[in-house]
């Protein structure tokens, strides 16, 4: 009898194999560049629900089949019993052909396919609502809501004067849920400046004489004006310069005043110096009551160790850079330099727009004169 239920086991095994093949389960899966299709989940979805929104985009070719090979693996395996009580909701991404282990292996799993959301340094929190509500599809209105939620400002130490986590959603690529909310996703950038924060942090900023806000407050500056990833040290150690002088100069940075006219402008205008704003560091010293954007971690860490000089002014180049000055007289003569930098810099990009324009004119006149085949 043994003898005989010996033989009996590879045959079944084996026929069990070849059933299995042709229900999709071990089976080679789908051809190289096969069509992807994504699809939703919905809460406490049915197993047959799901087979038939499986059907319907094309990732499997029988509901039947599905649901068979599904009742099989369960047999077989103990992991795959109660499909129905453990299906993970969510969006999926399958490919036409996906064998249904790989697709139930997902979806106990809760391998779905979520977005992927980029802050760049120095990013506003309006223009990363714009780009949520763009890329993400989530309501900008209800982002910006998000950024005031009370809990994360107390958790952060915001002082009570500022009302938003401006500064604090951290510059990064996340990996966003389907379905997120924009609390969610607020609070998952909030977290992730917790993350980047360590007690060294904090300790440094104790020995310059200031608050984690403070710092991250002005490496917020530091972020808008840096252009090159070597001037940031120096340009922070001009704003310290500027506020431990004796008596303390105004930071006058022309990012906190775009900040305060609450739209970008490529170049501030004098008029916009008057902007009646407590972030309008050119009327009012000392640092703002909050970062104007998110600082990266090098422009934190700049601010921590700024760079140790006597610079006290700088101005831009054409090229991002910037030349620093220790007394007035020598930053007047930078800004002499570099007015005059820009307008040759100018000049010559007009002369390459307008080569551009004749060469498009005289290429558009040759097409004209053509004989028509």
């Amino acid at each position: 009898m043994s003898r005989l239920r010996a033989s009996v086991r590879p045959c079944l095994r084996a026929s069990v194999l070849t059933a299995a093949c042709a229900l999709g389960l071990s089976c080679a899966g789908p051809s190289p560049g096969a069509p992807r299709e994504r699809l939703f989940v919905p809460k406490r979805a049915s197993l047959h629900t799901v087979a038939d929104s499986l059907a319907a985009h094309q990732i499997i070719s029988s509901t039947r089949r599905f649901l068979l090979a599904a009742r099989i693996l369960a047999w077989f395996t103990p992991a795959f019993r109660g499909l129905d009580r453990h299906l993970s909701p969510g969006r999926y991404e399958f490919a036409h052909g996906e064998r249904t282990r790989k697709i139930l292996e997902d979806m106990l799993k809760g391998n779905t396919a979520d977005d992927y959301f980029t802050v760049p340094e120095g990013y506003t929190t309006w223009e990363i609502a714009h780009d949520a509500s763009r890329k993400l599809g989530m309501d900008s209105a209800a982002f910006i809501a998000a950024t005031r939620d009370t809990s994360l400002l107390r958790l952060l130490g915001v002082p009570k004067g500022v009302k938003t986590v401006e500064g604090y959603l951290f510059p990064e690529t996340y990996r966003v849920v389907f379905g997120a909310s924009p609390e969610q996703l607020v609070n998952q950038m909030v977290q992730m400046f917790l993350s980047q924060w360590d007690t060294t942090m904090d300790r440094r900023a104790a020995a310059l004489g200031r608050t984690r806000h403070q710092v991250v407050t002005l490496a917020s500056i530091v972020e808008a004006e840096a252009r090159k990833y070597q001037e940031r040290r120096t340009i922070a150690g001009v704003y310290w310069n500027r506020l431990h002088v004796k008596p303390p100069m105004k930071l006058e940075a022309d990012p906190t005043v775009i900040y305060a006219l609450g739209k970008h402008v490529t170049r501030v205008m004098r008029r916009d110096l008057q902007v009646g704003s407590a972030y309008n560091t050119y009327k009012h010293r000392g640092l703002p009551p909050g970062p104007i954007a998110s600082p990266g971690r090098p422009s934190i860490i700049a601010t921590l160790y700024p760079g140790k000089h006597q610079f006290l002014f700088f101005v831009a180049r054409p090229d991002g850079t910037h030349m620093f000055s220790k007394t007035w007289a020598e930053h007047t003569d930078s800004v002499k330099v570099a007015r005059r930098l820009r307008a040759e810099w100018q000049a010559a990009k007009d002369s390459v727009a307008r080569a551009a324009k004749r060469d498009s004119l005289a290429a558009m006149a040759a097409r004209r004169t053509q004989p028509t085949p």
